[in-house]
């Protein structure tokens, strides 16, 4: 009998892999969590590897299945990575007819703190919902996403690469297509690529720190947020950026918001919730420049969301000992706006008063209205509509294509509450038939 040959160096290869392959889907079935390839050593050990964090939203998700849930949004402009959103409401599977709020981290690579705020929200609402009253409410009341990480290439690059400061700021965006990684000229800065006076913000040249794309929503990742804040109908909502102790708010420099003292109010009321780092004084409130393509800026101009961006910390990195006071004094900001969204506004719902469907249609406040910001809008699936002011006297103009619109006149909003509408207009069968 002859002698068997020995495998030949492909075939030892391909058993290898099987072997590795048979390794992965172990560690994975166990629930260990996976290791990074390479860790930046100048990195506090407070932040976590991109892959780390996306095992801890899907350890989240399999935990709390009826709270929690995980949605890829969109995939990076450089690697191709995804772009992890996270839900959390008592139904969570369920569109649900509630207002809205959206938490976001990680527009530039170097300010990562802002996944850590995000994650532990998300973790603090899940796993006190049964034993605190008050975040029971937020969560039954309220549907709340969260964008831990939205420039999860940037941020991967810091952590494999032996940087240092200034480290990095924008995404991996091949700028020259030459398909190779230039720090000297590759990159979009995503908080200069949103859409609404991108053209007057930011540098239009590719080398720079804040280069603002060939075109707003140029990159996968704005154009994720993009898409998620137009299905979604946000009510208000904040950015995590580090660093500054100050929340900002849209916006100086630029025409007047319509809505400047209820964004100023509600500025004032989260920073005197957070705590400096020192311990002395609270975070200040400062306004954004309206004239760049930010995403607080677009947010509130093109969809009417009271949206913040929050520099928190004294440095890009805050250090392994501070990040834990950051979180916790930040969290306050953030369980203020779920009590603010619930009250002192108006709520309702527009629809067809003959058939009762529900209606997509503009809701104005005649006196808060201005051509450069546009109103808020009614959720298409629901034809709700969650519109937060300061208490008041208002007239409300709703508009919807194809109806007859309807106003309605000495509206009283009463600190504290909510009023409630159920609105319905009628057919215009002149439009509706074509004439």
């Amino acid at each position: 009998m002859k002698r068997r040959a020995p495998l030949t160096q492909r075939k030892y290869f391909f058993s290898l892999l099987v072997l590795l392959s048979g390794y992965i889907l172990l560690a994975a079935a166990s629930g260990k969590k996976p290791e990074s390839k390479r860790r930046n050593p100048n990195l506090p050990r407070s932040y976590k590897p991109i892959d780390q964090i996306e095992h801890d939203l899907f350890q989240l998700q399999l935990k709390y299945p009826d709270l929690l849930h995980v949605e890829k949004i969109g995939r990076t402009a450089g690697m191709g990575q995804p772009i992890w959103a996270i839900k959390v409401s008592d139904n969570v599977q369920k569109r649900e007819d509630e207002p809205r709020i959206l938490f976001e981290g990680v527009h530039h690579a170097r300010e990562p703190i802002g996944a850590n705020i995000c994650l532990e929200l998300a973790k603090t609402l899940c796993e006190k919902y049964k034993t605190d009253p008050q975040i029971k409410n937020w969560v039954d009341s309220i549907e709340i996403w969260l964008v831990p990480v939205v420039n999860p290439d940037g941020y991967k690059y810091i952590f494999e690469n032996d940087l240092r400061f200034p480290w990095w700021r924008k995404n991996l965006r091949d700028n020259d297509g030459d398909g190779v990684f230039n720090p000297l000229y590759d990159g979009v800065d995503l908080n200069r690529n949103y859409g609404y006076n991108w053209q007057e913000g930011g540098d239009g040249k590719p080398g720079s720190w804040f280069y603002r794309g060939e075109a707003p929503f140029s990159e996968n990742e704005t154009l994720a947020i993009m898409n998620l804040a137009r299905r979604e109908n946000f009510a208000i909502g904040i950015s995590y950026h580090s660093y500054g102790e100050s929340v900002l708010f849209p916006w100086g420099n630029f025409k007047r918001p319509p809505d400047l003292d209820l964004i100023v109010e509600i500025a004032g009321e989260m920073a005197s919730r957070i705590k400096r780092e020192s311990g002395r004084g609270q975070y200040s409130v400062l306004p954004l420049n309206g004239r760049v393509g930010q995403s607080s800026i677009w947010m509130y101009a093109e969809q009417h969301v009271i949206d913040y961006i929050i520099e928190v910390g004294t440095q890009y990195f805050p250090t392994e000992e501070s990040v834990p006071f950051i979180i916790k004094e930040n969290l306050k900001g953030a369980f203020y706006l779920f009590d603010r969204v619930l009250e002192t506004g108006i709520k309702g719902h527009v629809f067809d008063t003959y058939t009762k469907k529900p209606l997509l249609a503009e809701i104005k406040v005649k006196e808060l209205s201005a051509d450069y910001v546009k109103p808020r809008m009614t959720d298409k699936e629901f034809g709700g509509f969650h519109r937060l002011l300061t208490p008041g006297e208002f007239t409300l103009e709703i508009h919807s294509q194809g109806y007859f619109p309807k106003t309605i006149k000495n509206v009283r909003v009463k600190r504290g509450k909510c009023t409630d509408f159920e609105i319905g207009l009628i057919p215009n069968r002149k439009l509706t038939n074509g004439h």
